[in-house]
């Protein structure tokens, strides 16, 4: 029986994959200028991805197979006017026809040409963020679902003054170099009280997670960005706040795991109770198999030469030498063929002032790698000073 049911479950994967393995990748007139979509087609209710400020339709590639094999979705993600294949509209040249307002606008003339103005769930990431809002304000009754990625909320208003005068030198140059960046910060001030002004309609379910390890240095932006995410939760009735722990800014790239289990667990709620069971089982399925390929990776980096040499490398920052000897001995007892390993306890050899045994190190070093620069130069600089 149990044979069985794994033969069944790798064929409903099998079917799944082949099933989403039709792509169309196309650009859309959407009056003046092109959108660029990449469609994985599916079934379904589609799941649209929006991408941070700056970013292009690519920055999602590393997670949509496994979110296309679980869910069996269609799976939407397109360039922003001016970015990555998109054009850009250069017939107006007002700010404002280039705001967030005319590329919500743009976007929904493209899903409508597409056929794919109806029911949705929108997935969005940091400056994203302000577009899937405004998306689900417009479209209240399509929008069933959304799973925001460290998006700003209403941070942007607080700092916008500031930001925009570190960038004044940035944003002329922006206009001849990268006209999509150009106009994004050029309207971002009305975007950011625009969108104070707008909240996400309370009956759409909604996921936020937040970063673990902030991408900002100043204290009062990391504890701002924490609180406007906890206002966020508190106040919309249908949302659940995640910390992703260890996790910068793109969080699926530190961890893809949680972002596609979250991102499929909000799509199968939409499902027909069968149609959840299916896409949970398949959740599953791919959560035992991901932690276990990451058991795998880690227990080889564990062993690896690059962790041991990592390791050795703390303990001699932290000036506990023993200990980094010890580390940088063992690698080279391991790894005898690498030439960084030597160059490693050559270091620490001659930290410890036993320069005898760290010039044979380097020594050995360069023979097994003739252009390690760094090991000749202090090569030489022993020899010399030996020599006196």
């Amino acid at each position: 029986m149990k044979l069985l049911l794994n033969i069944i479950l790798l064929f409903s994967l099998f079917h799944y994959h082949n099933s989403q393995s039709q792509t169309l990748d196309t650009l859309v007139d959407v009056g003046n200028h092109k959108l660029h979509f990449n469609i994985i087609k599916g079934k379904g209710i589609p799941i649209l991805f929006e991408a941070g400020g700056g970013s292009d339709a690519t920055v999602w590639n590393s997670i949509l197979k496994p979110i296309s094999e679980i869910t069996g979705a269609t799976l939407i993600t397109y360039d922003r006017e001016g970015f990555g294949k998109s054009t850009i509209n250069t017939l107006e040249t007002e700010f404002s026809k280039h705001g967030i307002l005319n590329g919500t606008l743009d976007l929904e003339t493209g899903l409508k040409k597409l056929g794919y103005n109806k029911q949705i769930m929108l997935v969005s990431h940091s400056y994203g963020g302000y577009f899937s809002t405004l998306y689900s304000v417009r479209n209240p009754n399509l929008v069933k679902s959304l799973v925001l990625i460290d998006v700003n909320h209403n941070f942007m208003e607080k700092f916008v003054e500031s930001d925009l005068k570190k960038q004044e030198k940035l944003i002329p140059e922006w206009k001849k170099t990268n006209l999509g960046l150009y106009y994004m910060a050029s309207n971002i001030r009305e975007t950011a009280k625009m969108m104070s002004e707008l909240s996400i309609p309370q009956n759409i379910p909604v996921v936020d997670l937040v970063n673990g390890l902030s991408p900002f240095k100043e204290t009062e932006k990391v504890e701002y960005w924490k609180e406007c995410h906890r206002k966020f939760v508190e106040t919309h009735p249908k949302s659940i706040g995640i910390t992703a722990f260890e996790c910068g800014h793109g969080i699926w790239f530190d961890n893809p795991n949680l972002v596609i289990t979250r991102i499929s667990k909000s799509y199968a709620e939409l499902l027909s109770e069968k149609q959840k069971t299916e896409v949970y089982d398949r959740t599953l399925n791919y959560t035992i198999s991901s932690l276990n390929t990451i058991k795998k990776e880690n227990t080889a980096y564990i062993h690896s030469e690059d962790n041991l040499n990592n390791l050795g490398y703390d303990y001699l920052h932290k000036n506990e030498n023993e200990k980094a000897l010890e580390i940088f001995k063992l690698n080279v007892l391991l790894n005898p063929e690498s030439a960084n390993a030597y160059d490693s306890y050559g270091e620490i050899l001659l930290k410890i002032n036993r320069k005898e045994e760290a010039i044979k190190m380097y020594q050995k070093s360069i023979e097994l790698n003739p252009l390690n620069k760094n090991g000749k130069r202090v090569l030489d600089e022993l020899l010399k000073t030996n020599t006196k």
